[in-house]
């Protein structure tokens, strides 16, 4: 039995436009992030016990395509959520039928005995996770990524944002929620999934997961129940990880939000050498740049504006 699982859910969505499997293009792009952000942590955890859980149509269709990104993965379990959903692991927990991000949970945990994190399928690991060993190595139950807002406001807790345990507390993003081997607080979080009026509020069907999250950490903590939170600087979204890396911060994970998927996917042949190549931090910050002179206005704007004061250097490849 392995000492860590990781796991990753994929399907359909109707709240990020890359997600969306009806434009093939997109179908296409949704896979080879969510193989990168696999293949990079198996380059770090070469031991754990990776499984993808995937809830949309077409299994089969999804599997082929899945296969046919040609990027070297190792050992990995496919289940078919959908197949399954109503036996044993996967009856449902929920007082609604899943969607989108809400099938990330089913099940909550695969196995007490086991460390166990859950991963969001646009993460990618491009440097050695020191930070995710800290939390391995120590004795805190749980282990969180950091949000990039500094107070809870609905953008980061959705339909909760007012619930009273999250008052005066740093909201906490769910990219990353993992549990220590021995613990199991699956019931918890269910528990406040009862409070959600699903689908009266477009938030119900997304960003109020994140506040589901949020209540389950901090109502945990209220019971000495503790929890780690990564660097935010080490953890970083992708619209900011350059300047830290230009600060000399050795960035460990970046995280393509919403519509910065689309920065991912402007970025890929660097971001790909990166995981597969030990390509240095210099290097790749070097490559980036020269990649952002062909980017969009947005994306390079959101690139470019990264490197603070650093002027000259931006204009040489711009």
């Amino acid at each position: 039995m392995p000492d860590l699982i990781l796991r990753w859910s994929v399907g359909l969505q109707d709240t990020t436009k890359l997600s969306d499997f009806k434009n093939q293009d997109k179908f296409n792009n949704l896979i080879w992030l969510t193989k990168l952000s696999i293949v990079s942590f198996q380059k770090w955890f070469p031991n754990a016990h990776c499984i993808l859980m995937y809830n949309g149509q077409d299994f089969d269709s999804f599997k082929q395509a899945f296969d046919s990104v040609d990027l070297p993965i190792k050992q990995l379990e496919i289940i078919n959520q959908t197949k399954l959903f109503g036996f044993e692991k996967y009856i449902n927990p929920y007082h609604f039928i899943p969607q989108g991000v809400w099938w990330k949970w089913v099940p909550f945990r695969f196995d007490k005995s086991c460390n166990e994190i859950s991963i969001d399928t646009d993460i990618i690991c491009i440097n050695e996770p020191k930070d995710w060993y800290k939390w391995l190595e120590g004795k805190e139950e749980i282990v969180v990524a950091p949000e990039r807002f500094d107070e809870i406001i609905v953008n980061t807790c959705g339909d909760f944002h007012k619930h009273p345990v999250l008052n005066g507390k740093m909201p906490i993003n769910c990219g990353i929620v993992g549990q220590r081997q021995g613990c199991d607080f699956s019931e918890r979080f269910f528990d406040i999934t009862k409070e959600i009026r699903y689908g009266y509020t477009h938030d119900s069907l997304f960003i109020t997961e994140q506040g589901a999250i949020n209540i389950w950490v901090y109502s945990l903590e209220m019971e000495n129940i503790s929890h780690y939170v990564l660097n935010f600087e080490k953890c970083a979204w992708i619209r900011d990880f350059l300047y830290y890396l230009e600060k000399g911060v050795i960035v460990e994970t970046v995280h393509a939000t919403t519509w910065h998927k689309q920065i991912a996917q402007l970025l890929k042949p660097v971001l790909e050498k990166k995981v597969l190549n030990e390509m240095s931090n210099e290097e790749f910050l070097l490559e980036v740049l020269k990649i952002s002179k062909e980017m969009n206005f947005y994306a390079k704007y959101a690139v470019g504006r990264q490197l603070g004061e650093d002027k000259k250097k931006l204009e040489f490849y711009f």
